[in-house]
């Protein structure tokens, strides 16, 4: 008996890490990525489904996240590509 619980004990940290990693990479991913993929928008969806309002398709395979997206980081890097040339 004590195998088998030292074995459940087991499965059960390593789920816990792999759920931690994905945590951590869904903070990662919504916090900080303007630009996702369509495997990390999926993948943001998959982990939660109520972030579906915050990421709008752009083009084949690119999603924008609203979560990160500034209309003033937006402008003032189209105004910097504007006076640089």
């Amino acid at each position: 008996m004590p195998d088998n619980i030292s074995k459940i004990i087991k499965v059960m940290n390593e789920y816990l890490y792999e759920e931690q990693l994905k945590n951590e990479r869904f903070e990662m991913l919504i916090n900080t990525k303007v630009e996702l993929t369509k495997e990390e928008s999926d993948f943001i969806l998959s982990w939660d489904p109520t972030e579906h309002e915050n990421i709008v398709y752009v083009r084949e395979g690119v999603f924008l996240n609203l979560n990160v997206y500034s209309e003033h980081d937006h402008e003032k890097r189209q105004y910097e590509l504007e006076t640089q040339l």
